[in-house]
């Protein structure tokens, strides 16, 4: 059951996560090239995960035998994050790759639930 402890530290882990791709992976990359996106996708991806669901800032009652089932959560609060990130910035929407990006998504998402 959801109560005010679980709203809000799933908030907190689920800003944390876009909010640092944000201000560090770009810089890693720029910086190291292509071993610096490596190293953010361990570092900033790998800190996160442990934060999120280490430690359990992110509640998720589909973890539980009542709600089983595949899950999403990093990968929707990133896109979601970046998205209105860069629509407050004032950048223009690529509705190809916004497509592109829903239909994996979806695909990826049949695929695992099948796999379930």
């Amino acid at each position: 059951m959801w109560g005010w402890n679980n709203v809000i530290t799933t908030l907190f882990g689920s800003i944390i996560f876009p909010l640092v791709i944000g201000l560090v992976w770009g810089k890693l990359a720029e910086e190291y090239k292509t071993f610096g996106g490596i190293l953010a996708g361990f570092f900033v991806v790998g800190t996160v995960w442990l934060l999120n669901h280490g430690i359990g800032l992110i509640y998720e009652p589909q973890m539980t035998r009542e709600f089983a089932g595949p899950w999403s959560d990093q990968g929707l609060t990133a896109f979601w994050g970046l998205f209105v990130a860069d629509l407050f910035a004032g950048k223009k929407v690529n509705w190809n790759a916004l497509l592109s990006a829903i239909l994996g998504g979806v695909l990826g998402g049949l695929l695992l639930y099948a796999t379930v």
